[in-house]
């Protein structure tokens, strides 16, 4: 259910809404209502609702108002204005904010129907549109490792050094025996997102207290490898003249042990899946590739082997359709001239790998359209640490539309290239726009601390730097660790605070000289920043 909330001042106007509208039917759950701004915008932190229909003019706080303060919280639930004034500025006002939408009173029920149901389908579409990018980032994180210079993770992925490998005496144990290949993939979750690094460290001594327990005839050594922070690779590596029975059910326990201790420790959600055995060591990759890609199909806090996915499915579905070589290689390298901008170099990686499928000719138009999804992501991460955002070079804003016209090898190549060009361009521009950048932040921060107690906005300050204002929100983030909004109300709190400790100021005097009209509002927010309020403060 989507969660609603009511302001307006009419209580007759409230009573009828709460009692009128379908919320039933519209799958929305009406979970508060106010009278005034103030107790809006109250209601409206306590149970950031995803739709809000409120009424313009109010007392104490008027519904623009309550807005604005809304936007600055950073609460982006779709707001709906039902309002008896048709007033352009109210309505301009609106606009900047953005409003879902603007309704002049008197307003029947049937319309306001209409306009939450609209309401609804733009925040499912919305909540689809971030699944899907949220469920392929998911899917995706583990290609960071591919950057990674260790040795065992990059044979289990198949990015080999082939020089390292044949001096490493490990090589020696990996060309002797057979091997398999558990993945353990965490559902990305509130709960998980929650979880302490102490929590983490007691898991990861569990899971190598798993590996030192079970080591036994015929399996010779278990390796953990962390892919990143929701995959991990378990390595099961057995005698040579094993059976392939035996080294299953061992694999089958070994999944089990994980589970119990990763439900005893951490009480969370994960799947698992079990690649299948590979007697050639240069084939660990494909059973780390099966054993993620079968803990991706595999219910959570439950154990499914690829062999069983493979049967059920009737087709091997991961090396039937990816019969031309694995990309991992051709993402590492290309990620890697990318990111130090040799943009010669990594347009000969992108036409060569283009011509090698064509020559397979394997390659369908929904695989090309994979491709691009993937290498955006790539590029997302390792330009990341160079401060681009790619959003920021591209006027396209997602990966869906960057991508959706790709139908074949030769539009995938020109879109490629062009990409390429693009971002090794931008380098020629890093140096100055840095000290840009960094002059620009610099200003902000001083124009903060000088006008603390205007209303000072993104936009404002945007015009007059000279910088879009997402792009000023970014750079003011990256050089100073905080949001825009979090950095001026920081500031405010600290000058507030020494103001209280003076004693020389009521508590609302002191909110009017850091900004804030509303009393009750800056109490709560003083509360938030300090862990105090600011009468408490006056009695220490």
């Amino acid at each position: 259910m989507w969660k609603a909330v009511i302001v307006d001042d009419d209580r007759q106007v409230l009573k009828g809404m709460k009692k009128a509208i379908p919320w039933e039917k519209l799958g929305i759950d009406c979970v508060g209502e106010g009278t005034d701004g103030e107790m809006g915008l109250q209601v409206i932190m306590k149970t950031q609702p995803d739709i809000i229909l409120t009424d313009v003019y109010m007392p104490v706080m008027n519904g623009l108002e309550m807005l604005q303060r809304v936007r600055e919280e950073g609460l982006k639930g779709k707001a709906i204005i039902l309002s008896g004034y048709s007033d352009f500025e109210y309505a301009r006002t609106a606009l900047r904010l953005n409003v879902h939408d603007y309704l002049s009173k008197p307003v029947t029920i049937q319309t306001i129907e209409s306009v939450l149901s609209a309401a609804v389908t733009e925040l499912e579409e919305e909540k689809d549109s971030w699944d899907n990018q949220e469920g392929l980032k998911d899917e995706l994180e583990y290609y960071k490792s591919l950057i990674s210079n260790d040795w065992l993770k990059s044979v289990m992925i198949g990015i080999e050094d082939q020089e390292l490998i044949h001096m490493s005496q490990q090589n020696i144990n990996l060309r002797e025996r057979k091997h398999l290949v558990i993945g353990i993939k965490l559902k990305k979750t509130q709960k998980l997102n929650t979880v302490s690094n102490a929590t983490w460290s007691v898991f990861q001594k569990a899971l190598n207290h798993i590996q030192s327990e079970i080591v036994f005839s015929p399996l010779k050594s278990v390796d953990w490898i962390e892919l990143n922070h929701y995959h991990s690779a378990i390595l099961l590596s057995y005698e040579r003249d094993s059976e392939s029975k035996l080294c299953m059910d061992l694999a089958q326990e070994i999944a089990g042990e994980i589970m119990k201790h990763t439900q005893k420790l951490l009480s969370i959600s994960f799947q698992i899946g079990i690649g299948s055995l590979k007697e050639d060591w240069h084939e660990i990759s494909k059973s780390t590739e099966e054993a993620i890609h079968t803990a991706s199909r595999s219910l959570p806090n439950s154990i499914e082997r690829y062999e069983e996915l493979v049967k059920k499915e009737g087709i091997d579905p991961i090396h039937k359709s990816n019969e031309v070589q694995s990309p991992f290689q051709f993402y590492r390298d290309l990620a890697e001239a990318v990111k130090h901008y040799q943009k010669d170099h990594a347009i000969k990686i992108a036409v060569d790998f283009v011509k090698e499928c064509k020559e397979t000719n394997n390659y369908l138009s929904s695989q090309v359209k994979t491709l691009g999804k993937e290498l955006w992501l790539v590029f997302t991460y390792c330009l990341y640490d160079n401060g681009i955002n790619l959003e920021n070079l591209f006027e396209e804003k997602s990966i869906s539309k960057q991508t959706e016209g790709l139908n074949n090898l030769e539009l995938f190549e020109n879109w490629l290239v062009e990409k390429i060009k693009v971002i090794c361009s931008h380098n020629q521009m890093d140096e100055k726009e840095n000290i840009r950048h960094k002059q620009a932040v610099e200003y902000m921060i001083q124009y903060i601390h000088t006008h603390y107690s205007e209303n000072i906005t993104l936009n404002e300050l945007s015009e007059q730097v000279y910088i879009s204002r997402n792009y000023l929100s970014q750079i003011f983030k990256k050089n100073t660790g905080l949001s825009f909004n979090h950095y001026v109300n920081k500031v405010r709190m600290d000058i507030a605070k020494n103001l209280i400790i003076e004693g020389q100021h009521l508590i609302y005097e002191v909110a009017e000289k850091v900004g804030f009209k509303n009393t009750p509002y800056f109490s709560s927010l003083f509360k938030k920043y300090t862990g105090l309020n600011p009468t408490d403060l006056l009695k220490q």
